[in-house]
């Protein structure tokens, strides 16, 4: 049988008010099952461990210098977010995100609409690389429950199952989804001069992401 997992992980929230975040994100990542990824994630445990790190790596918190990451030095930031995304880019491996600009919406049920025909229509461009599969599990943790009833609609038309509870620490598939929304959200806001935070702007430089966008664009489903 022939199993395709996916990850994924949001960044953004549903509300509508000053405090709510100005773009809605959701990214995926594909692993076809029957490309081992073990030796590459091993591989991973332990360039983690000579950085003597080898927690749960959370991006946003990474780059905002918080919590478990407060008292790293940047270049000790940078250089777990680094073996990270190289991580990434060499796994055999195929990402996906969609972004939405809530300025041009008015309400939950809009943005609600707009997230389910993004990830609709996703799945209808890439229909010939999802119809290879038998099966689809889906690992969202229901971190917010209006995605996970827009994924299970969305994702009806397949053999699927949904996973909720697992150990995101050793999931590190889910921690690439998570690097996922926040670099392709900073991606978005750099095209589109939205207002950078402190940490946004200056952890990696404007020329840093560029590069790092460009050598993982190969990576991406239509």
């Amino acid at each position: 049988m022939e199993k395709l997992k996916i990850y994924i992980d949001e960044s953004g929230d549903f509300g509508f008010t000053e405090k709510s975040s100005e773009l809605y994100v959701v990214s995926f990542v594909f692993h076809d099952t029957s490309k081992s990824l073990k030796t590459k994630i091993d591989f991973l445990n332990e360039k983690l461990k000579s950085l003597n790190y080898n927690g749960m790596i959370h991006t946003a918190d990474l780059i905002a210098n918080r919590k478990e990451y407060a008292k790293m030095k940047l270049e000790d930031r940078k250089k777990i977010f680094l073996t990270l995304f190289y991580f990434t880019y060499n796994s055999n491996i195929l990402i996906s995100s969609i972004i939405i600009n809530k300025k041009y919406l008015n309400n939950k049920s809009q943005l609600s609409n707009s997230i389910e025909k993004q990830i609709i229509k996703m799945l209808e461009i890439n229909k010939k690389y999802f119809s290879k599969f038998d099966k689809v599990i889906i690992y969202y943790d229901n971190g917010q429950e209006k995605l996970g009833n827009i994924l299970k609609r969305a994702f009806s038309k397949y053999n699927y199952q949904i996973i909720e509870e697992f150990n995101h620490k050793d999931e590190r598939l889910f921690q690439v989804a998570d690097m996922l929304t926040i670099i392709d959200k900073l991606n978005y806001k750099r095209k589109e001069k939205l207002k950078l935070n402190s940490n946004e702007k200056y952890f990696l430089s404007i020329e840093e992401y560029r590069k790092l966008i460009k050598e993982i664009n190969n990576k991406r489903l239509n």
